[in-house]
């Protein structure tokens, strides 16, 4: 069974980078693709999206499935901690305090705990098993904060009062989140009409104004010329509206939850909404 999942947990590393690298390689395609036909917007907004719709898509839920199982661990870090503080102040010694938790249910940290108390058994080092156990989560933080208590404990410190501590301030941490998430829901539904109402005005400038001055331009010049500058400011627009989108996507996860990948679903929206509004709305 921890075989299959190790397996499976390899599968989905490899495919994260597979990813990662033909998004890379798509987009380098796509720009060039786009500086090379600048003249050609309606096939240059295919291009771009094509990236976005076979390969960062896939990228993103998989980086965004990673944060979302760290963060679910975190939210039973603390209740495990209270534990093996409880089963150490009742006068249990540290190690048999871990190792009585393992009979606990702890949901999806159930595997870690089940992976610590059996590299404490083995004989490995409690402050390296610790190390382990932070690094298994996968939360940067975590193992910072493991390495604090790990050096408190060792200048004298009372590991049951440092790891009650840590458990309240994960708490307070996870606490934090879920206010500034909610707190900042509203910011994130007024970026989306903000952008909704940029692309707009975009296409009703171009579709109202550019598209005018060009049919004036093209009596005075010849109307192939009057074309491909027209062609040419679209793909402009185009360019910096999905520019525009990629950022906002980001910048609402760092916003809204701090973290840079909980964007990715706007992303993936807000490309879409640009991609919807050229290809549909715009009359060339």
């Amino acid at each position: 069974m921890i075989k299959k999942k190790n397996l499976d947990l390899d599968f989905l590393k490899i495919l994260e980078y597979v990813l990662l690298v033909l998004t890379i390689l798509s987009f380098i395609f796509a720009l060039y693709y786009t500086f090379n036909n600048f003249t050609e917007p309606e096939m240059i907004n295919i291009i771009l999206i094509i990236p976005f719709l076979i390969f960062l898509t896939p990228y993103l839920v998989i980086k965004l499935y990673d944060v979302k199982k760290v963060e679910s661990k975190m939210q039973v870090v603390p209740r495990f901690l209270r534990d093996v503080v409880d089963n150490v102040e009742s006068g249990t010694d540290l190690i048999s305090a871990i190792k009585n938790t393992v009979n606990n249910e702890y949901t999806v940290l159930n595997e870690d705990i089940k992976k610590l108390s059996n590299q404490l058994s083995w004989g490995v080092d409690f402050e390296q098993a610790m190390i382990n156990f932070a690094t298994n989560i996968g939360s940067s933080q975590l193992k910072r904060d493991i390495v604090l208590v790990i050096e408190a404990r060792k200048v004298g410190g009372h590991v049951e009062k440092l790891l009650r501590e840590l458990s309240e301030k994960i708490l307070t941490e996870n606490l934090r989140i879920k206010e500034r998430k909610s707190n900042l829901a509203s910011n994130t539904f007024t970026g989306y009409i903000s952008f909704i109402i940029f692309i707009f005005i975009i296409i009703l400038v171009f579709n109202n104004l550019f598209v005018e001055l060009g049919g004036t331009v093209a009596g005075d010049v010849a109307s192939g010329d009057a074309d491909e500058k027209l062609a040419s400011y679209l793909t402009l627009f185009i360019l910096l509206s999905y520019e525009l989108a990629i950022l906002s996507g980001f910048l609402f996860g760092l916003m809204q939850e701090n973290n840079i990948i909980r964007g990715a679903p706007h992303v993936v929206v807000l490309t879409f909404i640009t991609f919807i509004g050229f290809f549909f709305f715009v009359s060339l």
